[in-house]
């Protein structure tokens, strides 16, 4: 099992990603910027809805639904004419706005509320930073012939 990598670690990976490897098929359908922007709709989607959930105690629409596909392809069409540099300034911008959310509210009393908001707390090997980080590690991996992490 590998370690448990973080949005700071995650972002931290890519900026050590060569121009080239931005545009390296991640996917069937998604390259690593496409996979890269799809993070950072979800990114900009936590950071928006913390507050209205914390007031109306419920839960968020992702909860609801297992279908992300619209909105996933919203973000990365968004996010098409934005540079890896920017798109990674992004990612950071709303990883802030998503701690300055968590630190207002109080973290302890969000992690008390696992039926809103388990997304934010819940890190396991399997989760979405993990998924998508060890999906665009491989890709980059194979096509350098390396294992550079």
């Amino acid at each position: 099992m590998e370690n448990i990598i973080s949005g700071s670690d995650f972002i931290a990976y890519l900026k050590t990603l060569n121009p080239e490897d931005w545009d390296e098929k991640a996917t069937e359908k998604w390259t690593v910027k496409d996979v890269v922007a799809h993070m950072v709709g979800w990114e900009k989607e936590d950071a928006q809805i913390i507050g209205s959930i914390w007031k109306s105690k419920k839960a968020p629409w992702f909860y609801e639904t297992n279908d992300y596909d619209d909105f996933n392809k919203k973000s990365v069409e968004h996010y098409k004419d934005y540079t890896p540099s920017q798109l990674i300034g992004e990612w950071e911008k709303w990883r802030r706005a998503v701690e300055k959310e968590i630190s207002r509210i109080g973290e302890d009393k969000m992690k008390a509320r696992p039926d809103l908001f388990g997304w934010l707390f819940k890190k396991r090997d399997d989760d979405h930073y993990n998924h998508h980080y060890r999906q665009i590690r491989k890709t980059v991996s194979s096509k350098n012939g390396s294992t550079r992490r």
